[in-house]
């Protein structure tokens, strides 16, 4: 089971505030685990059940910009060395083998 959480990386300040979480995206079977750099993902709060998609794909709503195996924290800042400072980000949790996160961008 996954989860979604918008981030904003802080220049001064370290400390990230949840904004908003989308809800949890995915049914048992998790289909972003095999999620790489690069892949997209269809996922949205209307729609729960994010997948793997192709980037050119109309579904692509995120860009993972980078992985993280063997945490699956939502308070994580383990993705803020993807991002530049004040970028709004998305990062995706789930609990499935050892739990990872997706460091994720708004594709477009």
């Amino acid at each position: 089971m996954g989860n979604l959480v918008v981030r904003r990386v802080a220049a001064a300040v370290v400390a990230l505030a949840t904004l908003v979480i989308v809800g949890s995206l995915l049914a048992p079977g998790d289909a972003a685990e095999d999620a790489a750099v690069g892949d997209c993902l269809s996922a949205s709060a209307a729609h729960p059940g994010a997948k793997l998609v192709g980037c050119a794909e109309a579904a692509a709503a995120f860009t993972v910009v980078g992985r993280v195996d063997g945490e699956s924290d939502s308070a994580s800042r383990s993705c803020e060395r993807f991002f530049e400072a004040d970028e709004e980000y998305f990062l995706y949790t789930s609990t499935a083998g050892d739990g990872y996160l997706l460091c994720l961008r708004r594709a477009g």
